[in-house]
């Protein structure tokens, strides 16, 4: 058994759940017909907008098939250098879709918000 590669799928299950749980959150309060903003530029003015099922599951989905991805990579046999390596890569992508989806969700809600076109 390759623990490397379990610890790497354990950290992924938690990613992929906090991602789920605050796009879960978000669904109930943006309205169905709302389009979300997705995009800014580096001004801070919104680049694009997308349909709320889109803008909240479109990155955990993406994660979701990067991570079995990653997950095939980590189950052929490799030294233990290179499952050291891999889980570290693993553990690092986890880690960066988990905070910008809810950076990408939080910074969505609060425009959405100023704009009136929710309450929180």
């Amino acid at each position: 058994m390759n623990y490397l590669g379990v610890i790497g799928d354990v950290l992924w299950i938690l990613a992929l759940s906090i991602m789920a749980g605050a796009s879960r959150m978000s669904w109930g309060k943006i309205g169905k017909d709302l389009k979300v903003p997705v995009l800014w530029s580096p001004s801070g003015a919104t680049v694009w907008r997308a349909p709320r099922a889109v803008a909240l599951v479109f990155l955990p989905l993406f994660a979701f098939l990067l991570s079995l991805w990653l997950m095939l990579g980590s189950r052929k046999p490799m030294g233990l250098e290179l499952a050291i390596i891999l889980l570290c890569v693993r553990a690092t992508l986890a880690a960066i879709f988990a905070v910008v989806h809810l950076a990408q969700i939080r910074r969505a809600l609060n425009q959405l918000v100023d704009e009136g076109q929710i309450k929180l």
